[in-house]
């Protein structure tokens, strides 16, 4: 059986490449970035607005789906609930103006975004896998529970 699926969706290519790192270093058994035991995901692929975000979705159907917010063409607010029309992905944001208490984190939970993890330095955030590194696969693992019991996002 392969492991889940995940879709990355950030503006920033640096962002793109630090999650992607993320997902494929998160190995069953290791601490994040140890590389050993069976990987625990896989990458469906990338997209740097919300417009290829939705048109990747509905290509490949991932299983969950990275998304930041502010992208230029369709952000991912905006882009949220066309994911959630076109595939099954569970949606965890990561964003640096979705915050504890942020209006913008109460629209996506509203949206059906299964979790909101913030960005710790801003936008582009080189320290994320560090600071949040553990915090975005935890919400990540209890997306993917959550959608396995038919339970709200």
């Amino acid at each position: 059986m392969l492991p889940p699926s995940v879709l990355i969706v950030d503006d920033s290519s640096m962002m793109r490449v630090l999650l992607s790192k993320l997902v494929d270093g998160d190995r069953a058994g290791d601490a994040v970035g140890e590389g050993g035991g069976a990987a625990r995901w896989r990458l469906a692929g990338t997209a740097a607005n919300g417009r290829e975000a939705i048109e990747r979705a509905r290509a490949l159907q991932p299983d969950l789906c990275l998304l930041d917010l502010e992208m230029p063409v369709l952000g991912g607010l905006d882009a949220l609930p066309a994911l959630r029309a076109v595939s099954r992905a569970a949606v965890v944001v990561v964003s640096s103006i979705a915050g504890p208490g942020s209006a913008e984190r109460r629209a996506c939970l509203a949206a059906g975004a299964s979790a909101v993890v913030p960005k710790p330095s801003g936008a582009v955030s080189a320290d994320l896998v560090e600071t949040s590194g553990e915090a975005i696969l935890a919400a990540m693992r209890a997306a993917l529970r959550a959608a396995a019991r038919g339970g709200p996002p």
